[in-house]
């Protein structure tokens, strides 16, 4: 039997976040936890797959109670020339802040918070899900790691920027 060693590719292409792209919240029991910012996660998987729609894509659907609504997202990404999707991945979120007023924004999060759920199974910013984010020296390690990917492009920016005509 031929053992596939690209099993982890897109894995391990995804797993490493820049602690700068991340929050940190106070979790139970008052342990400090970090978060992955939704936005950034969008871009990574452009960055990796291509354009929403094109090289990775999502569809939302939502059941709504009295109280609650649930987001049931499917994502589906392009390798090669195939298709792969997973999914469904449920997420839910209260309809009613503490005040008794609508949260517009519920469905909005249960989608967010569902979508993140499912890059985490292709192994987006894995790194935080595991918990390597709750050792400092991972952390440091991961800010070291980035300044110098930062720095290099911050040279080739200005470098470019340079070329670029001057507007007086």
């Amino acid at each position: 039997m031929k053992k596939n060693t690209d099993n982890l590719k897109i894995f391990e292409a995804l797993s490493y976040t820049n602690p700068s792209h991340t929050k940190q919240f106070k979790g139970g029991f008052g342990k400090t936890l970090s978060t992955i910012d939704a936005m950034q996660q969008i871009k990574n998987m452009t960055k990796h797959f291509g354009a929403v729609g094109k090289g990775w894509k999502y569809k939302a659907e939502y059941i709504y109670t009295d109280k609650l609504v649930f987001a049931e997202v499917t994502m589906s990404w392009k390798d090669k020339e195939e298709w792969y999707s997973y999914g469904a991945i449920s997420s839910v979120c209260a309809l009613y802040k503490k005040d008794m007023k609508l949260d517009d924004e519920a469905p909005k999060k249960a989608m967010t918070d569902a979508l993140t759920k499912s890059f985490s199974h292709l192994g987006l910013n894995a790194d935080i899900f595991l918990g390597k984010f709750d050792s400092n020296k991972y952390v440091e390690s991961m800010v070291s790691l980035h300044d110098k990917t930062n720095t290099k492009a911050v040279d080739r920016l200005e470098e470019l920027t340079n070329l670029a005509p001057k507007v007086e």
